[in-house]
């Protein structure tokens, strides 16, 4: 008897003792815990910094000094006078992000329209001429060739497209070059000037007769030539061409 009265007494001591445990220390022991990363204060947020304006690799510089990453560089149309800088830029600045999260920046690449003026080509040579298109900021997709009468080898007779004034970077253009000519020029629709220039650089003589025209635009141009363009010839040969000639005291009254 005494022994179970001694059982129950010992019972009820442990159950109060773990009572009284329990509530003492299950607050300590059960709190939300703090934990200490093994990278210390490597773990905290930082702010993205403010890229915009800056060349790209100054602000990937920017960007990695704030411990983060640069993962993307997208090109967006903008104006000329921010051309080459970023323009936008994601998170954007200000905004807290994990260290080593990504940061990507869109740069300006130019107007999508740049000045263009075919006509300016023409009668340069084909490298001359991409020369002027890169100058543009513009780019050639090549060059068709084509033999010319009357224009020398490797000079650009043509250009498309044949739009003024403006194009957009996304339109290629493309050269007609001439590929010269193996017979006699054509000095037919030529002022005489350019027939000279021309036949000299062909080695042959031209031998001029002047005609009266009473069209004025026939004045100093060559309106008929005695042997065809593309005629074989021999270094050195003639060859007659008529030019016309205003009467001076034609359309008087």
């Amino acid at each position: 008897m005494k022994s179970a009265i001694r059982y129950i007494i010992l019972a009820v001591s442990a159950a109060i003792l773990a009572f009284i445990t329990g509530t003492v220390l299950a607050p300590s022991i059960f709190r939300t815990p703090r934990f200490i990363s093994s990278i210390g204060a490597a773990s905290a947020p930082v702010t993205v910094p403010d890229v915009t304006g800056l060349s790209r690799q100054d602000a990937q510089r920017s960007i990695e000094s704030a411990n983060l990453i640069l993962a993307g560089q997208w090109s967006e149309y903008g104006p000329m006078e921010t051309m080459g800088s970023v323009i936008r830029q994601d998170p954007p600045s200000g905004a807290m992000t994990p260290r080593g999260a990504p940061v990507s920046i869109f740069w300006n690449i130019g107007p999508l329209y740049r000045p263009y003026y075919p006509d300016s080509l023409l009668g340069l040579f084909a490298v001359e001429a991409e020369e002027e298109i890169a100058d543009w900021q513009l780019y050639s997709i090549g060059r068709s060739w084509v033999p010319h009468p009357s224009i020398p080898e490797g000079m650009v007779i043509g250009v498309s497209p044949r739009q003024y004034d403006s194009l957009s970077v996304t339109t290629p253009v493309r050269l007609l070059v001439s590929t010269g000519w193996d017979g006699i020029p054509r000095f037919m629709g030529l002022p005489v000037t350019d027939a000279l220039e021309i036949a000299e650089n062909s080695n042959l003589i031209l031998v001029i007769e002047e005609r009266l025209t009473g069209d004025i635009l026939q004045d100093g141009m060559v309106i008929e030539q005695m042997i065809p363009a593309g005629s074989r010839y021999t270094p050195g040969d003639s060859i007659r061409l008529v030019v016309g000639k205003i009467d001076n005291e034609w359309g008087t009254w």
